[in-house]
This record gives structure tokens, C-alpha cells and sequence, in this order.
């Protein structure tokens, strides 16, 4: 591991302003964005070193763990170094040889250009960084004077770097990837998209959220939350149609899978990838949920492309506060390994480390865990068809969904009505029939059930309004300390106890952060995954196709990927619903129920 020694107080705190190679915000010229860039004084002119890069829209508006940008001339903070960096890396890497840098992508704080939510500016501004460090693109020491004699080079860069973040920030990393770019050796996506529209439509609906109608935070309001106002881009872009480019492309009506979204999925194309991938993520985060997990896992594994994972327990979390030490000497080791060639073994260990519903963690060759096998269930109905019993299916040919495949009118049907609901009863109510949902509970487990990986279902129905949604959640019933995500989409809360400094620290930046805790209520039930599909999608995501009202159709989709282990003498639950208040108001849509039909696939390890 790389030792600490160079001094953090004293290192170069720099910036550059980098030329883009396009005018984003329409003003004539070309766009410049803003780096700011930290690095040991005692390498400068003596050896080439790394770069670790966290590109983000958010430095100017939220904190980093407490802290946000401080320059240190803030009545003039376009000509003004940083005096504190937020978070981390900067007080950790520093001192052990690396450089850091803080990129403001595309129209956000200092950097001209427009925010195009993950689109290709977005994306170009992050990579613009790794250009200049190996002298691909101009940068310049002011952003008002672009002359030769106020160039700027990084003389002092190998060229080789990392990129990191999390969320927002570590979506642009996995952007950067998906485009092949010379120079970013690794990418650490923490908490993170990797398909736009998996975001924004998961299976072709709308999620809930903050828009006038109830609609998550779409592309358009999101960007104009983000865009820079300095020197009035926000209005001269809207006059050159910025805005209408990103509310017409989202096609929020329909929901459809277009060029607009297929230019922000990066695991489609993973088969550009130079660069590893440490993936860190929260089984619970209902933010950046697991969608954005399962199937880019799998590509990076199909496309070779060297991986590692780690899975918590908790939601929209980072390690640094869920696994704290672990994480400083992983992420240390990791990037050792891939910017400094240190040959420490680190990808000689599990690609795999998954955290249990008891805080331990376990490590494994791959993920899902290796042995996982898939279950199938079926439902029968009790006295009313709304409730009944979840039992694993085998080989009662009465019951497959082929036995009903040229009937007209299923033999067993149960139904319920249009609504939007709370996705989680009481198991004291979990007996009673639900006019709103269906439910059909499993006997006692006579072990503990590890599932890992992404369940399905599939069931044939027929609806009342040709465009709604249709909804299925697992849920555990029994007696537990059960982890709660906030209306903040956290599960972690911060303790007044403080961790002694991260790294170096000078006056104005110590690096001391609070401990964190898990969030958990002792509950008698927890929702272990939920899945859901617009029906209008239920063939195609590229396109919208109403379904026939009152005719029977099929109809199937995944869940949520997870890893949750449902514990002996617990039981294990499926419920089926027209609408979660997860998701936005639609239609609301009678369903009936061909309960022959219903299929529930569970991967268990």
C-alpha cells in the first residue's frame, strides 16, 4: 500500500479551466469547465503521479459529509484555488502520492456549457479532464483570456486516473467508461446509474416524485435546478431550446426507450470499457434503486471486464460510513493496484463482498453468490380468492400456465380494484381479504432462505383501463430489527461522536466526520423486494401499445435484485397490486387474475 507521506497542508491547490470541443450554452464560443485540483508540492518537477477525479453537478448547492467548496478568495472565486475540499479523498489520497480532482461538470458552478442529466455534455466535461492530463485538450490558467501564454498544461499528470462518486457523481464515471476514453484506467461508481431510463421509467412507468403533476424530478426541472446562472446561460440556452431538447426527449407521456435514452445507458455499452469497475451499493436504496445493479453486473462479467462488488444493507449510503476502515484500505488498494501498478493481490481476492441482515460480511467468487438456483411458486386461493397460500411449484401439470393457454375464461380468478397503495399490511391483516391488492403468505420457512439475485413472476390478466401499471412485492413476515430508509432515502444516521481525521488536514480542512449507525425498528414484517411494469410496455420499451380492455393477455417482470436472507419460522409473502405510491398517479385499472397462470421465480443460494 502506498505510504503516507507527503504533506497535505502544504500541497499545490490549483485550477484549470479546460476547453470543451463544443459550444453547449449557445453563446458563440466554446465552453471551458472547471477543475479543481489538489497534489503533493514535494513530487512537482520529480515524478509523474495519478490522478483521482470526482466530477459533479453539485458543488456549489449541497454538502459532502458537512463540507462544501471554500475558496480561498471568495469575492473572487472564478481566479481562486480551493482552501477546503469536500470530503475525503483529497486528505487521504494526497498524502500518499496521488492528485485530486474536483471536476464541476457541464453548466454547473464555475464550468460554462449546459447540464444535460448524464447526456453526452455531461459526460464530455469529465472526460475533457482526462484529455488535458495527457494533452488531448487546452487548458487555460483564467477562463476570460484564451491565449497561448495563458495556457495551462499538466506537466505533472501520468495521465492515468480514477474516477469516483457517488450518485450523480458516480453515474458520470460510468459514462466516462461507456465511451472508451484513453487514460481512465478504473472507475469506482458508488450508489449509481447506469441506465438513465432504468432511473427515470423502470419498466416503462413514472415514478413518484416532484414535479407538478407527481412525476419524478424529470430531466428538464432537473437541469434547471443544476444549470450555473452566471452570466445568464439559463436564459440564453432556454431561447435556444435547451430545455424543450430534454422535456421531449425524457417522452414522459409515453415512457418509451429512445435515442435520448440510449445515449445516458451506459451498460449498453460495456463493450467500450478500458477502465475496472468497483461497484458499491445499498440493496434498500430506493433512490438509485438495484435495477441499475443486476443486469450491469452481468454485462461487466459477460464483457470481461475486470470487476469487484460491494452490497450493503443499508440505502442511499456510503461505505466510507457503512464499513468505514475496510473501505479506506480497500479503495486504497484498489487504486494502488490499477493507477500505480502495485501488484498487492487485491484482484487475486473475491470479486464479491455482501453484507448479511446481521452486519457481517461475506465474500464470495461472484455475485449472485455462486450456487444460487431458481425456485418457482404458485398461488392457490382460500375461501376468498384474495388470500390464500404461496407454495413451491414442481410438477402439477393441473396447475402450469399452459393449462390454461387456449381457455377463454380461466378457471380460477380472483380480482381486485383500481388503487394506489401503501405497499406493506401488518401480518395481523395479512389474513383478512384486501379489496385493493392480493396476497398469498407461505407457511413458516423450516430454514433460512438466502436470496440473491433478481426474482421474477409472471401471470396472465385482464384490466379495466388500457394504461396503468402492475405491481408485486415479497415481503417477510416475522418478528425482526428491520432496517428504515428515510423520506431522505437514507439509512444511516449520524452520531455526535466523531472519527479522528481522515488523512492529512490543515486549518481549514480537518477531515473529521461523525460516526454513522443503521436506522431499524423491531417490526413483525419488511418488504424484501418490489417489481412493477407499465402495461403498455409489457412487450416493448421502445414502444407504447395500449392493451385491449376486459381480454385476457400475459404479462411478466422482474424485481428489484437483491441479497436478503428470510429467516427460518418467518414467512415469505407475495402480494399483487394495481398502483405503489412509489410510483406517480395513473389510470387506475380493475384486475382480474388468472391465479393458474402465476409464476414467482426466487433465486435461491
Amino acid at each position: 500500500m502506498s505510504e503516507a507521506q507527503y504533506s497535505y497542508e502544504n500541497a499545490i491547490r490549483e485550477f484549470v479551466y479546460i476547453e470543451m470541443p463544443f459550444d453547449g450554452d449557445a453563446d458563440g464560443r466554446r465552453d471551458l469547465v472547471r477543475a479543481d485540483i489538489i497534489r503533493p508540492r514535494e513530487l512537482d518537477g520529480v515524478a509523474k503521479i495519478p490522478v483521482i477525479m470526482d466530477p459533479s453537478p453539485y458543488y456549489e448547492l449541497y454538502d459532502r459529509h458537512g463540507e462544501k467548496f471554500e475558496y480561498a478568495h471568495p469575492e473572487d472565486k472564478w481566479n481562486s484555488p480551493l482552501k477546503q475540499f469536500p470530503f475525503f479523498y483529497d486528505n487521504y489520497f494526497v498524502p500518499r502520492g496521488y492528485a485530486v480532482i474536483m471536476l464541476s461538470t457541464s453548466g454547473t458552478a464555475l464550468s460554462e456549457g449546459f447540464c444535460d442529466i448524464g447526456g453526452p455534455k455531461d459526460i464530455a466535461s469529465a472526460n475533457a479532464v482526462v484529455d488535458w492530463l495527457n494533452g488531448r485538450a487546452t487548458g487555460y490558467m483564467t477562463r476570460d483570456r484564451r491565449e497561448p501564454d495563458n495556457e495551462m498544461t499538466a506537466d505533472w499528470a501520468s495521465g492515468v486516473v480514477g474516477a469516483i462518486g457517488k450518485s450523480y457523481d458516480g453515474s458520470v464515471p460510468n459514462g466516462m467508461a461507456a465511451t472508451g476514453i484513453e487514460g481512465l484506467k478504473t472507475i469506482v461508481p458508488i450508489s449509481a446509474i447506469s441506465s438513465q431510463y432504468d432511473w427515470y421509467h423502470p419498466q416503462g412507468t413514472l415514478l413518484n416524485g416532484d414535479d407538478a403533476d407527481g412525476g419524478w424530478w424529470e430531466p428538464d426541472n432537473f437541469a434547471a435546478s443544476l444549470e450555473s446562472t452566471a452570466n445568464g446561460k439559463l436564459q440564453r440556452f432556454n431561447t435556444k431550446g435547451g430545455w424543450q431538447r430534454l422535456h421531449d426527449g425524457s417522452d414522459k407521456q409515453y415512457r418509451r426507450y429512445n435515442e435520448f435514452w440510449a445515449e445516458r445507458d451506459y451498460r449498453a455499452h460495456v463493450d467500450q470499457f478500458k477502465a475496472s469497475v468497483f461497484l458499491v451499493h445499498g440493496v434498500n436504496d430506493l433512490n438509485v434503486m438495484m435495477n441499475q445493479v443486476g443486469s450491469y453486473w452481468k454485462a461487466l462479467g459477460e464483457h470481461h471486464v475486470p470487476r469487484k462488488i460491494w452490497l450493503h444493507q443499508y440505502a442511499h449510503d456510503d461505505p466510507f460510513d457503512v464499513r468505514h476502515d475496510m473501505w479506506l484500505t480497500t479503495l486504497e488498494r484498489w487504486f494502488d493496484y490499477w493507477l500505480k501498478g502495485i501488484d498487492n493481490g487485491i484482484m487475486d481476492e473475491p470479486e464479491a463482498s455482501v453484507e448479511d441482515l446481521d452486519g457481517n460480511w461475506h465474500d464470495y467468487a461472484n455475485w449472485p453468490v455462486p450456487g444460487t438456483s431458481a425456485h418457482t411458486f404458485a398461488v392457490c386461493g382460500g375461501t376468498d380468492m384474495r388470500l390464500g397460500a404461496l407454495t413451491e411449484h414442481l410438477t402439477d401439470a393441473s396447475r402450469t400456465a399452459e393449462s390454461n393457454a387456449d381457455v377463454c375464461q380461466p378457471t380460477h380468478v380472483a380480482s381486485f380494484k383500481g388503487a394506489r397503495i401503501r405497499e406493506l399490511i401488518p401480518f395481523t391483516q395479512s389474513h383478512v381479504a384486501q379489496d385493493d391488492r392480493l396476497l398469498y403468505v407461505s407457511e413458516p420457512l423450516e430454514h433460512d432462505y438466502h436470496i440473491s439475485g433478481t426474482p421474477h413472476i409472471s401471470m396472465r390478466v385482464a384490466t379495466s383501463v388500457p394504461d396503468t401499471n402492475l405491481c408485486a412485492s415479497l415481503i417477510e413476515y416475522g418478528e425482526g430489527n428491520y432496517v428504515q430508509v428515510s423520506e431522505d432515502i437514507h439509512a444511516l444516521v449520524e452520531l455526535k461522536e466523531k472519527r479522528p481525521a481522515v488523512g492529512g488536514s490543515s486549518d481549514d480542512d480537518k477531515a473529521i466526520y461523525p460516526v454513522c449507525i443503521p436506522r431499524k425498528s423491531h417490526e413483525m414484517h419488511n418488504m424484501v423486494t418490489r417489481g412493477w411494469i407499465a402495461t403498455t410496455h409489457k412487450d416493448s420499451f421502445t414502444e407504447f401499445t395500449p392493451t385491449p380492455t376486459g381480454t385476457w393477455f400475459d404479462i411478466a417482470f422482474d424485481f428489484l435484485p437483491t441479497d436478503w436472507t428470510v429467516r427460518a419460522g418467518h414467512r415469505l409473502a407475495l402480494a399483487i397490486y394495481n398502483n405503489s405510491k412509489r410510483l406517480a398517479a395513473v389510470p387506475l385499472s380493475d384486475f382480474d387474475v388468472d391465479l393458474d397462470s402465476v409464476r414467482l421465480t426466487i433465486p435461491f443460494a
